[in-house]
């Protein structure tokens, strides 16, 4: 339905920026593209004008007149149409006012949302009626944005190294540093701090290259195309987000050749590797720090005439420095210091051609949040120039179009910096749905939101996620207790239906697919154990992959929002060989769902999980805690009815 602003009693403007009546083209758009809008006032007074306001963060920029059409086709509506081209990349918002012509019968009085414009006046001295709808959002992208086809489709697979695979091929060197070889292949991981009330996060459970190699025939099978390493360098703790030296392997991986044979071997089977840059710190005891004397070289903490110094910022040197969130062991980087961009980004084995030389096919920022854009953009270009189909993915957990970190508006999504995000609000959404509010409204909403603020680039493109190595376990998240496993089993099969199918590559935390608990860290880090995994929801992952691979090239199929109400949700994609459906209930009441078959359609193939009873030709009775997804294509058959339609009722054996 179009937005209507005004009081009950005054006229109205209708405008829904989603739908094409209102604005084209939708979303988001390129430099230079031409854009349209509309507006409806709905009472028929006079207007003396309309006109559309552009502006950015810095204030206004222009007013764009607006000319009246003809009236509504329904009588009694006036519309006014703008014209606009932005030729600038940036983020901008706009509205639309309405000034009326002055009444003499009729007291102009501020109600609901219309506003009196005080400042206008007509001959009289009498103030003006004057409306003010609330702001939209508008993102122009340069027009050379481009996103590589391998984040639009297939499966990433997320893996904390030292916890998914330990090889025996491989026999890690003694360290020289105070660490715990655990031996107890999936133990529970020590989180607890030492005497000193610190986590050192240093007990190992030997986890491996030589480890993931070995699981890629798994992985394969899985349907994995992407693999996304948690850090690989060397660092002092297991999870290494306190990198120690970006230019080589942790020893308690491997080495250097063994990741080129990962790249090479994984390449051989469909399969990428990226690669988790954390840049924004190091370690307190690295190479570059060195607060510890480990290091053979004179780091920034020994003296301020080290190399390293200005890559840190201290407010009293040594022992007084900046860090990231407080943290003393994680010294904060100045990003913008030339030489440490020259290292990272910008000379010719800076730490990102180096590793894409190796065989890396792009990275995921940590923190994006707190890289300066001049950072980021160096990355991207480091990538592009190494591998123009490298990817560049960031950790924001917001709508990252609009996105404003320590004060300043971000710039991620205008062509010069990132690929992709981790779809974090789309994680979050679907969780809310399953387990709180259960209104399929307040997700479509959400989802509309990234859609229209996202350039369709990037939305494309986008990491969809339901658990990583900073968040409970997606099985733990959606448990209820009192309804038992079958019920939570459901809840996950739901969420991941959802996830599998919108725009963007779906990505599994290493061991979500045999329905591995556990809450947050270092709970959620536990040892991979697929012989004790749960084989049900494998079985549900595996067929999911199957179902996928039936359609041929799904990246090219847009998304559309379909239809939601109550507890019911429900999305499409369409393509030129046919058409998606997704359609799911997360409440207790019964929903139906209408394919609405098209003469000449056949339902290819389905997937059903929890309850789904046939109703009529086309129409489905969707039960509590249940859901469908149809592919829908053009019938090669005399079956009129498609597979689903044969059978009475169906229940998923997942």
């Amino acid at each position: 339905m179009p937005i209507k602003f005004g009081g009950s009693n005054r006229s109205m403007i209708e405008f829904n920026s989603q739908k094409t009546f209102y604005k084209t083209p939708f979303g988001a758009v390129p430099r230079h593209t031409d854009l349209s809008f509309r507006i409806r006032i709905t009472d028929g007074r006079s207007v003396a004008s309309a006109c559309l306001v552009l502006s950015s963060d810095e204030g206004e920029i222009s007013r764009v007149a607006g000319a009246s059409d003809n009236k509504d086709e329904k009588g009694g509506k006036s519309l006014y149409q703008f014209s606009l081209r932005v030729e600038t990349i940036g983020l901008f918002f706009y509205h639309f006012e309405v000034t009326y012509q002055a009444d003499g019968n009729e007291e102009a009085t501020a109600g609901d949302q219309t506003r009196i414009n005080s400042e206008s006046n007509d001959a009289k001295g009498e103030p003006i009626p004057f409306e003010k709808t609330p702001g939209y959002q508008l993102t122009v992208y340069s027009e050379d944005f481009q996103t590589p086809d391998w984040l639009k489709s297939g499966l990433m697979y997320q893996i904390f190294p030292d916890r998914f695979a330990r090889s025996d091929a491989y026999i890690a060197p003694e360290q020289n540093k105070r660490y715990v070889k655990r031996s107890d292949w999936g133990g529970i991981p020590n989180g607890l701090p030492d005497e000193n009330g610190i986590v050192q996060n240093n007990d190992f459970f030997g986890g491996n290259l030589r480890g993931i190699i070995e699981k890629l025939n798994y992985l394969e099978e899985l349907g994995v195309t992407v693999i996304y390493l948690n850090p690989i360098f060397e660092a002092y703790s297991n999870h290494r987000y306190d990198t120690a030296d970006y230019k080589k392997i942790d020893p308690m991986l491997g080495t250097e050749e063994d990741f080129r044979e990962l790249c090479r071997c994984a390449r051989a089977r469909g399969i990428r590797i990226i690669l988790d840059g954390v840049f924004n710190h190091t370690g307190s005891d690295s190479l570059y720090f060195n607060k510890t004397g480990r290091f053979p070289v004179t780091g920034a903490y020994q003296s301020n005439e080290s190399p390293y110094y200005n890559w840190y910022r201290f407010i009293n040197h040594p022992d007084e420095y900046e860090s990231w969130w407080g943290i003393d062991t994680l010294p904060h980087i100045n990003e913008t210091e030339p030489s440490y961009l020259d290292f990272i980004a910008r000379s010719e084995d800076s730490v990102i051609r180096h590793w894409m030389r190796q065989g890396a096919s792009g990275f995921r920022l940590d923190v994006a949040d707190e890289l300066p854009d001049e950072f980021l953009e160096a990355v991207r270009l480091a990538v592009k120039e190494e591998d123009p189909d490298g990817a560049l993915i960031g950790e924001v957990w917001e709508d990252a179009s609009n996105k404003i970190s320590y004060g300043s508006r971000r710039a991620y999504f205008q062509g010069r910096q990132l690929d992709s995000v981790m779809n974090y609000p789309l994680k979050n959404g679907v969780i809310d749905y399953l387990i709180h509010h259960h209104n399929g409204k307040t997700l479509e909403n959400l989802i509309n939101s990234l859609w229209e603020n996202y350039p369709q680039p990037a939305f494309s493109s986008l990491m969809n996620l339901l658990g990583t190595h900073d968040t409970p376990r997606i099985l733990t998240v959606l448990s209820d207790e009192g309804r038992g496993e079958e019920y939570s089993r459901q809840r996950l099969f739901l969420a991941w239906m959802i996830i599998s199918f919108m725009p963007g590559i779906p990505c599994v935390y290493y061991g979500d697919e045999i329905g591995m608990a556990g809450g947050k860290d270092p709970y959620n880090r536990l040892c991979f154990e697929p012989e004790r995994g749960n084989q049900q929801i494998l079985r549900f992952y595996r067929r999911l992959n199957d179902f996928t691979k039936k359609i041929t090239k799904l990246q090219n199929y847009v998304y559309q929002p379909r239809s939601a109400e109550g507890s019911f949700y429900s999305f499409s994609r369409t393509g030129t060989m046919g058409r998606l459906i997704v359609a799911v209930n997360s409440g207790s009441q019964d929903c139906l769902v209408n394919l609405a078959m098209k003469e000449g359609e056949h339902l290819q193939d389905h997937l059903i999980s929890g309850t789904v009873l046939f109703e009529r030709q086309g129409v489905y009775r969707i039960k509590e805690n249940s859901g469908i997804t149809a592919y829908i294509v053009k019938k090669n058959s005399s079956d009129p009815f498609g597979i689903v339609e044969k059978n009475s009722s169906h229940r998923s054996g997942f």
